[in-house]
């Protein structure tokens, strides 16, 4: 803009200049044409009343041409030429008019010389015609004659112009240089009044769109970064637009993946073909396994601009119903078992095989299986009860120490059995439920028993501080190997079948224990040595 306004300002300048060097020219030629023509028509009157046939042979006009012609066109006399070497002037426009009106004007150009003559002829009293004539430079020369001093002045002009242009400009430009547009605007120039308007408005049109956009943004980048579930946004050749920090956790790359193609990260057939088939317009979904994990991977294709991936985490999902058909199987097995030995039993004593003095052990034999099928389903029950939540109906205050010594009274038969020393230390009171603690402290303290060593000790120590409690339950028993302390808490597993058995366990207690404890809000440690012992740690907030 500063420069289309410099530069039209010295074009400006440049054609006034010499469209008034022109105008003049014209001008002064004018007032030049009018001149002579003015001072011939005088100096022909003049001599019109002085000259006679005598007297004109002796005339002589310095500025001027004098020439005496007849009535019948010849030329009688001339001061710049031979009389008989001119042509019959008869024909000539200002000798007519003169022969007609008494006065004739006119004006020849000669383009040899370049000059144009002006005539002024008056009809004499003898009947001849006297005729004055003069010549000037034609405008063209004069416009010739004048070319250098206009150049000069030109130039001249043209460097004060170009000073003054700058600084004109500047001073024009200035003010809306200074515009703030951070700021509320106000037209410089009263001309700009209707365009800065219209910028305000768009200026705070897209101020709102802007500030909609970033409000979308963040929604959307707050969502993607607090969701569990990967995304991956790709365009259409596959390279990652957006990427949250649940799929990028999912590969744990040593630099951002923003930028890369998505067929540079991942290695897995089945994944590379489903995001081919994602990105030329085709839905699907996958299993995909990474790092003992288990993704469910949905690709959806955006029309004309990429795909997006969404892993969904089913380790977990994967997990329960593994574990959700082992338990039914488990279920089945352990119901069986008792089952079988139950309807053999009877079968037998219904038919008459069992000797009478035998029918007494056939009838612990059912009853004791009949007792643990009754524990199994009880067993099973609890667990369902935590699985859906509903075990902490009732909330109260319980003394611990008093729980702890309860269930030690009810198993007093097997202590004595294994003839195990069992002690409680300590104190606790907690908010729970009152069965759920006493299914815990039972299960704990049962198992130490069963499968401790004879002459072993069981302790169990109650510790509670501001805002937890400890129970911690030892005993110097079998001990669990390393390789199988993760899975005890599983249900249905046993460390010895062949002991489980024999002592009439479900493989149900430390399950419901744990379920006891993730409902209460808890955690558990457990340690334990071969031939040494275990110990299980529970740690329980005061306040569930």
């Amino acid at each position: 803009m500063r420069k289309r306004i410099f530069f039209n300002m010295l074009l400006l300048t440049v054609i006034s200049l010499l469209l008034t060097s022109a105008a003049l020219c014209v001008v002064f030629y004018l007032q030049l044409s009018s001149s002579v023509q003015t001072e011939l028509r005088e100096r022909a009157i003049i001599l019109k009343n002085t000259v006679t046939a005598e007297n004109y042979a002796t005339l002589s006009i310095s500025d001027m041409r004098l020439t005496i012609i007849a009535p019948d066109g010849e030329v009688l006399f001339d001061d710049d030429q031979k009389a008989e070497a001119l042509k019959n002037h008869a024909n000539r426009e200002e000798i007519k008019e003169a022969f007609s009106s008494g006065i004739g004007e006119s004006r020849r150009f000669s383009s040899t010389l370049e000059q144009e003559t002006f005539y002024c002829a008056v009809l004499l009293h003898d009947g001849s015609v006297l005729r004055l004539s003069k010549s000037t430079g034609s405008i063209l020369s004069m416009f010739g004659e004048a070319v250098p001093v206009v150049l000069i002045i030109i130039i001249l002009t043209f460097l004060i112009s170009y000073l003054v242009a700058g600084h004109l400009t500047a001073r024009i430009v200035r003010p809306i240089n200074n515009v703030q547009f951070n700021e509320k605007l106000t037209a410089p120039y009263d001309e700009l009044t209707p365009f800065i308007q219209t910028i305000s408005e768009q200026r705070t049109q897209i101020n709102q769109q802007l500030s909609d956009l970033t409000i979308r943004s963040n929604t959307m980048q707050a969502t993607m970064e607090n969701m569990q579930e990967g995304i991956i946004f790709l365009n259409e050749k596959g390279v990652i637009l957006a990427i949250n920090k649940s799929a990028s956790s999912i590969f744990s790359p040593p630099e951002s993946m923003t930028g890369k193609n998505i067929l540079e990260i991942l290695r897995n057939i089945e994944l590379n073909e489903s995001i081919k088939e994602a990105l030329s317009g085709i839905r699907g979904e996958c299993n995909f396994s990474h790092d003992s994990k288990i993704y469910r991977v949905y690709f959806s294709p955006v029309t004309g601009s990429g795909a997006i991936l969404l892993f969904l985490d089913i380790t977990e999902k994967n997990m329960s119903e593994k574990l959700r058909t082992e338990f039914s199987a488990n279920v089945s097995h352990e119901l069986k078992t008792p089952l079988t030995t139950i309807y053999g039993n009877a079968e037998m004593l219904e038919n008459g095989m069992v000797m009478e003095a035998d029918k007494t052990s056939f009838y612990g034999k059912i009853k004791d299986e009949a007792a643990r099928l009754i524990a199994l389903i009880e067993d099973i029950i609890m667990l369902s009860r935590l699985d859906e939540g509903s075990g902490q109906a009732a909330i109260e205050r319980v003394e611990l120490s008093d729980i702890a010594y309860s269930v030690i009274s009810s198993l007093e038969p097997k202590i004595k059995e294994q003839n195990v020393s069992v002690t409680v230390s300590g104190s606790g009171i907690l908010s729970a439920n009152r069965s759920q603690m006493e299914e815990l402290f039972y299960n704990l303290i049962d198992n130490s028993v069963k499968y401790n060593k004879k002459d072993g000790t069981v302790t169990v120590t109650l510790h509670t501080s501001t805002q937890k409690t400890k129970i911690t339950v030892s005993d110097t028993g079998i001990g669990i190997p390393k390789e199988m302390q993760s899975r005890v808490f599983e249900r249905f597993y046993r460390v010895d079948q062949s002991r489980s058995k024999k002592t009439g366990g479900t493989g149900l207690g430390l399950a419901i224990v744990k379920h006891i404890v993730m409902a209460n809000g808890g955690n558990l440690e457990l340690k334990s040595r071969v031939n040494e012992g275990t110990s299980i740690t529970i740690t329980l907030p005061l306040e569930n």
